[in-house]
């Protein structure tokens, strides 16, 4: 599903702060489908992902994923890798890319860097920066979130702004997340604001309001299943409500 705008490293640094508590996986293949709905007319939008992830050690990890999207009549390829590793015992670092070779609907390329800083037991505190190219504007995106687990549960709040036709953007996320079992889960992502977003082939900013519920649960020790339900107002475009599910296998 089309969240707003994330750091896929961001995300394993936060994969990689439990690792403590999950089992150990060498290595990850799943494959992920979304559907979501257009209140506008336009047609809705498709997405198709395998994904492929290797831990090489533990807080080392690499990620590479073929992505397939449809929006508004156009379909779009991406490829993305993103590899996460410790700088410390406290300090992680992650890098990831991704280009579309025909990118109608999708960015040429991107980059993205990020930093996970462990304070204080189990509070994390995520800094990021990262670049996105259009055809016809570049826009450049940061990341400030903080984190903290206690008990069974997570929260973060997050602020993201975004620099695009000389104009800085900002939008706030919050996230919190259920711990159950020995690897599942359930979250909440709430966020609004202001965003860059692709609108039919061209870039805009535009207000942003969205709420996604998220969850994994292991059906047995090697696999699991995604899942994911939202509903975004991207300004006076539109209103998209989908849902997404993916099937992983760990071996």
């Amino acid at each position: 599903m089309n969240k707003p705008a994330r750091y896929t490293a961001a995300c394993m640094l936060s994969a990689a702060a439990l690792g403590a508590n999950a089992a150990y996986a060498a290595s990850t293949v799943g494959l992920f489908v979304g559907h979501e709905h257009l209140n506008n007319g336009s047609p809705n939008w498709e997405e198709s992902a395998i994904r492929m992830s290797h831990e090489i050690a533990p807080r080392r990890l690499v990620d590479i994923a073929v992505t397939r999207t449809e929006r508004f009549n156009l379909s779009d390829s991406q490829i993305s890798a993103a590899y996460v590793a410790p700088l410390s015992r406290q300090l992680t670092a992650g890098i990831e890319a991704n280009a579309s070779p025909s990118h109608r609907v999708l960015a040429r390329n991107a980059f993205g860097t990020t930093l996970q800083y462990e304070f204080a037991p189990a509070w994390l505190i995520h800094a990021g920066a990262k670049t996105t190219r259009y055809d016809d504007v570049r826009v450049n995106q940061s990341l400030l979130m903080l984190e903290h687990y206690f008990s069974s549960f997570s929260w973060s709040v997050g602020w993201r702004p975004a620099r695009a036709f000389h104009t800085t953007a900002h939008s706030g996320e919050l996230r919190g997340s259920y711990y159950y079992g020995d690897r599942n889960s359930v979250g909440i992502i709430v966020a609004g604001g202001k965003e860059a977003a692709s609108i039919g082939g061209r870039v805009a900013l535009t207000s942003l309001r969205s709420a996604t519920l998220v969850g994994r649960h292991w059906l047995s020790r090697d696999w699991a299943i995604n899942y994911g339900v939202g509903s975004s107002r991207q300004g006076e475009f539109y209103v998209r409500n989908g849902i997404s599910i993916g099937v992983q296998h760990t071996f």
